[in-house]
């Protein structure tokens, strides 16, 4: 009998990465779902054991990098990782000229220096074993700017495609694979969150040729497919999941 896999997922309370947690789940693996919001993470979690998916905790914040890499340790020493998705972000919609360095740095915090430190801490842990993926998180908007006035949100998306690319190029020799996910428009409470149902079914209509917005699970099967043995030679890339929308 195969020995079950092991993946870490990062911002697993809700939207995509709990849509990652699912598809991994349903994958046979065993998935430490992590994030901040404690309560919402444990309700996920819930859920997905009760759909039959060997599903555990464990409460990350990903900007205090020193825990970070501590309890990403731990979890490996308990259960030796071959994936780690660094899904947690968060957005922003508001005009370039009124953005602050507090909502700057928040964003920057949480995209680019969470991913960073999760990437890096996954890979000090597998690189003994000589195998592994680590997958971050992008966005459509790595490649073009987003429909709303969302620079900030954009540019630290741009920052986690180029990192991926970086990281990926240097540490290919070590059998540990790097990739990153584009998820185009996504149905996710963010998404609510920024947008009405209106302009949402505008952009589905008239800006993606598959006319629908993605779902948390499918972004979550493209993540599954870069773990495994089918995407043995992907490195460095960026998947675009988005319905044709950058096409």
């Amino acid at each position: 009998m195969e020995e079950t896999k092991n993946v870490l997922i990062t911002g697993a309370a809700q939207g995509i990465g709990a849509g990652i947690a699912w598809a991994y789940g349903q994958a046979g693996y065993h998935v430490i779902a992590a994030d901040l919001e404690g309560s919402r993470l444990q309700a996920t979690v819930r859920g997905l054991v009760a759909e039959g998916f060997d599903v555990s905790d464990a409460f990350v914040d990903v900007t205090d990098v020193d825990t970070l890499s501590r309890q990403i340790e731990e979890i490996d020493q308990d259960k030796p990782l071959s994936t780690v998705v660094a899904s947690a972000g968060v957005g922003l919609e508001k005009p370039f000229a009124l953005v602050t360095e507090t909502e700057f740095d928040r964003i920057f915090s949480v995209n680019v220096k969470g991913t960073y430190f999760t990437m890096q801490a996954a890979f000090r842990c597998m690189v003994n074993r000589g195998s592994g993926s680590i997958i971050a998180i992008a966005s459509t908007s790595s490649f073009a700017a987003s429909t709303g006035q969302m620079s900030i949100y954009d540019s630290s998306k741009g920052a986690v495609r180029s990192l991926v690319g970086a990281v990926a190029k240097e540490v290919a020799l070590t059998g540990i694979r790097v990739n990153a996910i584009a998820p185009g428009t996504v149905a996710t409470q963010l998404t609510r969150r920024l947008a009405t149902d209106a302009q949402l079914q505008d952009l589905a209509l008239n800006k993606i040729p598959m006319q629908r917005l993605g779902e948390p699970n499918e972004i979550g099967q493209a993540c599954v497919f870069l773990s495994s043995d089918a995407a043995s030679y992907v490195c460095g890339h960026t998947l675009v999941v988005d319905g044709g929308w950058l096409t």
